[in-house]
């Protein structure tokens, strides 16, 4: 490189140099304001974390404490301190499980309107509890007599969870609930269904229940 190319290079980077700086004098409360946004977002997430963090640790502990009541055999104050879990901590896990206690202790009693109205109250914050809770209340439509209710809900869960097997059983509750229904079409279905793993765990029963549904007349669809 020439001695005059290197002045002109030299030149050229003084120039750019000269404007970052005057554009940075120009804008420096721009660039302060783009800052400041920029820890204060960063400070905002490690404080929700640290809180969200703290929360689930209580529901957990909350948990806990019900769960301790339960083996105890005193229920009232389990259901207590459930209904306060899933009342105060809403949004974590431990809420969602306790949730799905309380109903429990319900369903326990017979008091099955109960459980299935905690359920639906309370919601499913964890996609990991979400087919749980279906299933859950699909349950307490069945002791109901609620079977299309139920079936509604047994689907919902075959279709929310991650488990193979889980499905096929979810299907199979889905399935008996239409036959106690004597809808006999949506039941035929499920059982074809189940039945696409011939080596499922819930193979050998939707052959038998298709076996029983041949024999009768189509109802319902």
């Amino acid at each position: 490189m020439t001695e005059r190319s290197e002045k002109v290079v030299s030149r050229d980077l003084d120039d750019r140099t000269a404007s970052i700086y005057e554009w940075l004098h120009v804008n420096s409360r721009a660039v302060t304001i783009a800052i400041a946004v920029v820890v204060v977002a960063a400070a905002g997430g490690w404080l929700y974390t640290r809180n969200q963090a703290g929360k689930e640790l209580r529901a957990q502990q909350a948990l806990v404490g019900a769960e301790q009541s339960l083996g105890q055999g005193n229920i009232p104050l389990a259901q207590s301190d459930l209904q306060k879990l899933v009342s105060t901590q809403s949004g974590t896990a431990g809420a969602s499980q306790g949730a799905m206690l309380l109903a429990q202790t319900y369903y326990d009693k017979g008091e099955y309107q109960k459980g299935i109205d905690v359920l639906q109250s309370a919601g499913t914050a964890h996609k990991e509890f979400e087919a749980a809770a279906e299933a859950l209340i699909g349950d307490g439509y069945s002791q109901l007599g609620k079977y299309a209710e139920a079936a509604t809900h047994y689907r919902k869960a075959a279709n929310v969870t991650r488990f193979k097997n889980d499905r096929e059983g979810y299907l199979a509750d889905a399935a008996r609930n239409y036959m106690a229904g004597k809808d006999t079409a949506q039941a035929r279905q499920l059982w074809q269904d189940v039945l696409k793993d011939e080596d499922g765990v819930f193979a050998s029963e939707a052959r038998v229940r298709l076996g029983e549904l041949t024999a009768r007349p189509v109802t319902k669809s």
